[in-house]
């Protein structure tokens, strides 16, 4: 692929922010999004991501492929004693 080609899918910069999946997202199979009022098809930026990301949680995104973005994992939730308590 030439760089032409890459830029002209690959849209770096005017899509990026915080998402929340809506879908879980895995290196195997696309999730969705929500990022600025409208729902995204959504895929790992490093298809090599060991982990899946599930609905709830906050991801950034950095970049978009066709009708995709691309994005990567934030801290993702997960519950604790302490929050159990609270």
């Amino acid at each position: 692929m030439s760089l032409n080609d890459f830029l002209l899918h690959n849209e770096l910069l005017p899509f990026s922010g915080i998402g929340k999946v809506e879908e879980t997202i895995s290196a195997q199979q696309l999730g969705r999004v929500r990022f600025q009022a409208t729902y995204w098809r959504a895929r790992f930026q490093q298809p090599s991501y060991p982990q899946a990301i599930s609905p709830g949680n906050q991801i950034r995104i950095v970049g978009r492929e066709g009708l995709t973005l691309l994005v990567v994992p934030m801290e993702v939730k997960e519950a604790t004693a302490y929050e159990d308590r609270c």
